[in-house]
């Protein structure tokens, strides 16, 4: 189980956190729903330990075991889609890259640089490098931006396949309705929507 316990988090006067509690199950996909702003990419990065909270406590997960995919892409423009899985595999899998390539549905587009591919492949990309990197637990925020609901749907089961906790946050009504369990959320300050 991954707790959060009384998190408190501001971002200069404004408090997004103020003593936010949650469990989330320790398996399977659980998806983080609410408006834009609300807090949802926050309660991501406390949770990645890319933001300290002033407050509370984490745990059932570890940060330096998790892998977290940003809003952004941050593709290297320089690098080839390839080269962007090869480089968070270590070596000894580097044999690997045509197996996240395919998890991607990117088949026939190793050579190819960012600038080649459309958002929704480069935002695919970008979800298999975190997938790749993986770890005890995938943190995805807006992973499938710009990628249509049949093919996320493949991408889902993939990832349910990897057998490790994914945490996701999504406005896509049909990503929230193919996961395990959805959590509603509102705010600022971030809270669990109720009825």
């Amino acid at each position: 189980m991954i707790k959060l316990e009384n998190i408190t988090l501001r971002y200069g006067d404004k408090l997004v956190l103020d003593r936010f509690s949650l469990e989330i199950p320790a398996q399977g996909l659980t998806a983080l729903s609410g408006p834009s702003g609300c807090g949802k990419t926050t309660l991501l990065r406390v949770m990645a330990g890319l933001a300290a909270p002033a407050g509370g406590a984490v745990s059932g997960i570890d940060p330096a075991r998790t892998a977290f995919l940003f809003q952004e892409d941050r593709l290297l423009p320089w690098r080839t889609a390839a080269q962007h899985i090869a480089d968070v595999l270590p070596r000894s899998r580097r044999g690997e890259t045509a197996k996240w390539l395919a998890f991607a549905e990117l088949e026939g587009e190793g050579d190819a640089c960012p600038a080649a591919l459309s958002g929704g492949m480069a935002r695919r990309l970008a979800l298999a490098r975190c997938a790749a990197l993986g770890g005890e637990a995938l943190l995805l925020d807006e992973p499938f931006a710009g990628v249509d609901g049949d093919r996320a749907a493949r991408m889902l089961e993939r990832l349910r396949g990897l057998d490790v906790p994914v945490v996701l946050a999504t406005h896509q009504p049909q990503v929230l309705s193919a996961c395990d369990r959805m959590i509603a959320l509102d705010g600022p300050p971030l809270r669990e929507a109720r009825g």
